[in-house]
């Protein structure tokens, strides 16, 4: 009976164990929008209008974001102008936008590993943004493929599949929804049109 007691207190132990080590972190989605007829003199026109949008990957506090500098049509990747930044908190209001957020929980290895990329994409971008490049939805998914939430593939790839946002929120809500993830939406204001979520459930 105390071999049982002992061995039930060590599985118990290490379940615990194992979960504290799990960490959560959030994918921000910003959605295209274009101004909403009527009110296409008070409202922007804003970078890619519907099919743009933003993604963002936010852990520990800090927000890592895959941002246009020149924005060349290919990349300059000998001497990018667009790259990683660190920031606070995404960068829009998030009071009138449409968005989504998608809680995804981590092993403590894979934190670490994000943690890493952190450091060394936002002091040496590892590559340019351009047009036909990669941007923030693929950078953001080579992002999470290297700390393996994601298979890696080729880079060619990974820019055709992961174009603009909409593209990769598709699979990322669909797998979201398999796993059970949280996913908390935000509806935008009514003086723009948004993007729809149409064909992704």
């Amino acid at each position: 009976m105390k071999f049982l007691l002992a061995f039930l207190f060590l599985v118990i132990g290490r379940v615990a164990w194992t979960q504290s080590l799990n960490d959560t972190i959030r994918l921000h989605f910003l959605y295209g929008s274009i101004p909403a007829k009527g009110y296409e003199k008070t409202e922007p026109k804003f970078f890619g209008g519907l099919k743009g949008g933003h993604v963002s990957i936010e852990a520990n506090g800090r927000v890592l974001d895959f941002l246009p500098g020149n924005c060349p049509i290919l990349p300059e990747n000998n001497r990018p102008s667009g790259g990683f930044r660190i920031n606070k908190a995404v960068y829009w209001d998030t009071s009138s936008t449409k968005w989504v957020m998608i809680k995804i929980p981590l092993t403590r290895s894979q934190l670490e590993s994000l943690e890493t990329i952190y450091h060394s994409y936002a002091e040496e971008t590892p590559y340019d943004y351009a047009v036909f490049g990669m941007r923030c939805a693929a950078a953001s998914y080579d992002v999470l493929s290297e700390i393996g939430l994601f298979k890696k593939v080729p880079e060619k790839f990974n820019m055709v599949k992961n174009f603009y946002p909409k593209l990769f929120r598709k699979r990322i809500l669909k797998w979201a929804g398999k796993n059970n993830y949280p996913v908390i939406f935000h509806p935008g204001k009514p003086t723009r049109k948004w993007e729809s979520d149409e064909g992704i459930f």
